[in-house]
């Protein structure tokens, strides 16, 4: 069979399934090439400051020192995520963000 090629739900079911075991850094990338310019990235630590100072979270970064692009792994990501959430609900009126909060549980 060729890559990307399609299958049949009978050969899908003569297939043998495969248990696959990662470690628990297969999502943390360290290093890497800008797909644009072909350049090393540099590691860098992002601080962002939510809530007037109040918590601060350290998003690490692989930044292109030529064109400026940024990647993130999977953890970073999520953390960035959580940020930028964070962020968005702190700027709400209380009043607002605990009736949006009461009807997700809801």
């Amino acid at each position: 069979m060729e890559e990307g090629e399609d299958i049949s739900f009978e050969e899908l079911n003569e297939m043998k399934e495969e248990n696959i075991d990662f470690d628990s850094s297969a999502t943390t990338v360290n290093e890497g090439v800008c797909p644009g310019c072909n350049e090393k990235l540099v590691k860098v630590v992002e601080n962002r400051n939510i809530l007037d100072g109040t918590i601060t979270i350290h998003i690490i970064k692989l930044r292109c020192p030529k064109c400026g692009k940024e990647y993130l792994d999977m953890d970073q990501a999520e953390k960035y995520d959580f940020a930028l959430t964070l962020e968005q609900a702190s700027k709400e009126p209380l009043e607002l963000l605990s009736k949006r909060i009461l009807n997700k549980k809801a």
